[in-house]
């Protein structure tokens, strides 16, 4: 493993929507983790690459910040792991920001589908075994020879009961970490959505994880819902989280962020003055920190020893992902069975409600035509159908394309729908494609002041 890294200090998530709050106050945001993939596009053609755009980039480049790299679109817990589509772009951007550090869910986020990988909509806990902690192991090492940075993963969350066979949460972590020799991002909002929904409690995990190998804290808001506890990004960390976390902070000898998490949709509602509050929080953290860093101890290459049938219960595992999350469709076949856990219909609703966000915001003439001219009930059967039809997709663009598409053939009988739809297609590919957007005839000048009237 690369010796510690430096010590950064608290910061935040950058969102766009705060980029002159992260340029007016470095005093007290002084690392900005960047998430590539939402700022990303990828052009409609079949096999086009995701890309950021240079002036995006240099931009960040002058954030007064030390920068970190954090991606959300390529975890590293499962068989279908990209360690080449984004990587190339992934690692320019990491050298580009001077990151010491880059980092990525312990997660599944494609699983094998009758015609190939898809993406299941969410990012989806891996297999607990030791067959799953070998795999995941193997695909950090091979991300980090592709992206050349020091590599730590996310503790994620999980919704799901204990299963039986599988590894407790922080047997499991550190397996990973010390089969990969790789650092750990310590998600503290993950764990504790995990204790609060039943699995394993934070003091359980910490007291199983290699401690010397957390680089990094991520602290954050949840929401209820229906009896869960989210991961939402929604607001103020819980006071009872922050107590728990400056117990752990003083543990970690090599800390080098503590970083909070804010929704981007949830930024207009909690406020600038509230964000900075959480900042403050985050400073009164970091002074209880070890005052010396050290070098981690020597660490002999982890030995994991998986049987056939470990292996293929990842298999199966996906299986049952794909059978639940997919289009009836699309499943494999045989498809693993879709377990009797209460917490499935909570991650269909979670990928409903996201596909929703993302077509109301690339879409919104068009989903305020459905508004107008269907009822609540006809229109979630309307995004039902949708949904049963066709799969979820990493990029928005790729998201709204696919509805843009659906609606030509099951479109309701609503007057200019086709006519917006299909322009706000049009522009879309515009943007990805980077081509001329057409002249805009007078059908669509007359349906588009339909719209705002």
């Amino acid at each position: 493993m690369s010796p510690a890294g430096p010590a950064l200090g608290p910061g935040a998530v950058y969102l766009p929507a705060l980029d002159g709050l992260f340029r007016t106050r470095p005093d007290l945001l002084t690392v900005a983790e960047i998430e590539p993939q939402t700022l990303w596009i990828r052009g409609s053609a079949p096999g086009a690459r995701p890309r950021g755009s240079d002036e995006t980039l240099n931009a960040l480049a002058t954030l007064p910040q030390r920068r970190l790299l954090h991606g959300v679109g390529a975890p590293i817990g499962g068989r279908h792991c990209d360690n080449s589509e984004h990587a190339t772009a992934f690692a320019a951007w990491a050298d580009a920001l001077e990151a010491p550090w880059v980092s990525e869910h312990l997660s599944i986020l494609d699983v094998t589908a009758a015609e190939g990988p898809a993406s299941s909509g969410f990012l989806m806990p891996p297999w607990q075994s030791e067959a799953g902690a070998a795999l995941a192991a193997a695909n950090i090492r091979a991300r980090r020879a592709a992206i050349g940075k020091p590599f730590a993963f996310e503790t994620g969350v999980s919704y799901f009961r204990p299963r039986p066979g599988e590894m407790p949460d922080g047997a499991f972590f550190a397996a990973v970490a010390e089969g990969a020799d790789c650092g750990i991002l310590l998600d503290l909002h993950n764990l504790w959505t995990n204790q609060r929904n039943g699995r394993a409690t934070i003091a359980e995990v910490i007291a199983a994880l290699p401690l010397h190998r957390v680089w990094e804290v991520h602290l954050a808001g949840g929401a209820e819902h229906d009896g869960w506890w989210l991961d939402a990004h929604a607001g103020a960390i819980d006071s009872e989280l922050l107590a728990i976390a400056a117990e752990i902070v003083p543990m970690l000898p090599n800390l080098g962020a503590i970083l909070f998490e804010l929704a981007s949709d949830r930024v207009a509602g909690f406020g600038e003055t509230a964000f900075l509050h959480q900042i403050e929080a985050l400073h009164r953290l970091w002074e209880r920190r070890l005052p010396d860093r050290t070098a981690p101890p020597p660490v002999s290459a982890a030995v994991i020893r998986t049987t056939p049938d470990d292996i293929a219960a990842l298999g199966a595992w996906e299986a049952t992902i794909a059978r639940a999350m997919l289009p009836a469709g699309m499943a494999p076949t045989p498809a693993g069975d879709a377990a009797d856990d209460p917490a499935w219909p909570l991650y269909r609703m979670l990928v409903a409600s996201f596909r929703k966000g993302v077509l109301t915001s690339l879409m919104g003439n068009s989903v305020r035509l459905l508004l107008r001219g269907l009822d609540p009930a006809a229109l979630d059967t309307l995004f039902q159908a949708y949904m049963a039809e066709v799969p979820p997709a990493l990029y928005a663009s790729d998201e709204a394309l696919a509805f843009a598409g659906w609606l030509t053939d099951h479109a309701p009988p609503l007057p200019y729908l086709t006519t917006i739809a299909t322009f706000e297609a049009q522009v879309i590919r515009a943007v990805i494609d980077d081509t001329p957007l057409t002249a805009i005839d007078s059908a669509v000048e007359d349906a588009l002041a339909r719209c705002a009237a």
